[in-house]
C-alpha cells in the first residue's frame, strides 16, 4: 500500500502539478551558494563542496540527491596590482551539478554562475547573479506499479519513458557585509514545458522557486559568532515554507578571526510542516570542512519514514 501511495504521488506531479521540484537542502547554512548564484565569490576564496541527501529514511523510493559545486572571486591577483583602493567592485564565478532521484522520476542539471559584487561603502557590497546551463528530466514507468497492473489505463505511464532536456536560468540578488546578508533569487525562471500526457490539456513545465534568505552574525567573544538566520522558499502551487535557524561557530584562534581558522559549528533549524533539523560541523587543517545534519520528520511522513541524512564536504584555497 505504501507503494502505492508514493507512487500515485509522483504520478501526479508528473502529469501537470507545479508543486515544489528543486532539491531540498539542510546543509545550504554551509553553502549558499545552493540557493542564490550571486553568492558566488563573495567570500573571495575558491570553495568546492560536495554533498549527498538521504531523505526520509525507509520510505520506499524518496529523495537521493547527490551535488557538486564550486565558486571564488575572480581576477583578484590583477585587480589587486591595479589598485590600492580597499574598497572595489569584483566578479565571481562558478558552477554545481547535481542528480536528484525519487521515485520514477530522475533530475540531472549542469550550471555555471557569474555574480558581480559592487561596494555601497566601506563594509556593504550588492552583488547579481546568474545560474545558466541545462536541466534532463526523466520518468521511468516501469518503476510504477498501480493497483490492478493498470499502467495501460493511466495517461503518464501509457505514453512510455520520458526523457527531456532543455536550457535553465535562475537569477539572484545579494546584500552581504561581514555582519549580515540578505538575499533574493528566482529559479527555473524559463518555465521549460517538459511533458504533456496524451489527452490531457495542461502541460507539465519547470515551475519558478523563489527563495527569499537573510541572517545576522552576533559575535558574543572573540571566539564565538552565533547567526540566526531564515529561508522563505515558494513554489506555487505548493504552500510557502520557511526555514528558522540559528548556528554557532567557535574559532579555534588567539587572534583576529578569519575564514581560515580551524573551527567547528552546530546549528539547529525548524522547516515548518516538515522537520527540526540538527546540524554538526568542523573545518580542520585551514581548509577542510566536514557537516552533518539530520532532519527529526515532524510533518506526517514520520509515520513512514526514519528521518533525512545530509553530508557535506569542502575544501577552501585562498
Amino acid at each position: 500500500m505504501k507503494k502505492y501511495i508514493f507512487s500515485l504521488f509522483f504520478l501526479l506531479c508528473a502529469a501537470g502539478a507545479v508543486a515544489q521540484q528543486k532539491a531540498l537542502y539542510s546543509q545550504y547554512m554551509t553553502n549558499y551558494y545552493l540557493l542564490n548564484p550571486a553568492v558566488s565569490g563573495f567570500e573571495k576564496d575558491l570553495n568546492f563542496k560536495a554533498g549527498f541527501r538521504n531523505q526520509w529514511v525507509g520510505f520506499e523510493g524518496a529523495p537521493k540527491t547527490f551535488y557538486v559545486s564550486g565558486e571564488t572571486a575572480l581576477f583578484q591577483n590583477q585587480r589587486g596590482r591595479r589598485s590600492r583602493k580597499r574598497i572595489q567592485a569584483y566578479h565571481g564565478g562558478g558552477g554545481y551539478a547535481y542528480t536528484d532521484n525519487t521515485g520514477p522520476t530522475t533530475r540531472t542539471g549542469a550550471l555555471l554562475s557569474y555574480a558581480y559584487h559592487v561596494p555601497l561603502n566601506r563594509d556593504l557590497y550588492l552583488s547579481s547573479g546568474v545560474f545558466a546551463g541545462f536541466q534532463q528530466f526523466r520518468f521511468d514507468p516501469d518503476k510504477v506499479h498501480l493497483a490492478d497492473n493498470s499502467n495501460h489505463l493511466d495517461p503518464v505511464t501509457r505514453n512510455g519513458r520520458i526523457n527531456a532536456f532543455m536550457p535553465d536560468l535562475s537569477v539572484g540578488t545579494f546584500l552581504h557585509s561581514e555582519q549580515f546578508y540578505a538575499g533574493f533569487s528566482l529559479f527555473q525562471v524559463l518555465g521549460n514545458r517538459f511533458f504533456r500526457a496524451e489527452g490531457t490539456a495542461e502541460a507539465s513545465h519547470l515551475s519558478q522557486h523563489l527563495f527569499v534568505s537573510g541572517g545576522y552574525h552576533v559575535e558574543i567573544d572573540r571566539n564565538i559568532t552565533v547567526t540566526p538566520s531564515f529561508l522563505v522558499k515558494y513554489a506555487g502551487p505548493a504552500p510557502i515554507q520557511a526555514d528558522l535557524n540559528v548556528k554557532g561557530v567557535y574559532n579555534f584562534s588567539k587572534r583576529k578571526k578569519t575564514a581560515f581558522d580551524d573551527q567547528v559549528w552546530a546549528g539547529l533549524s525548524y522547516r515548518t510542516q516538515d522537520a527540526l533539523v540538527g546540524l554538526l560541523g568542523v573545518q580542520f587543517m585551514e581548509q577542510y570542512q566536514l557537516s552533518y545534519s539530520f532532519d527529526l520528520t515532524v510533518s506526517p511522513m514520520r509515520h513512514h519514514s526514519a528521518g533525512s541524512h545530509e553530508i557535506m564536504l569542502g575544501f577552501r584555497v585562498k
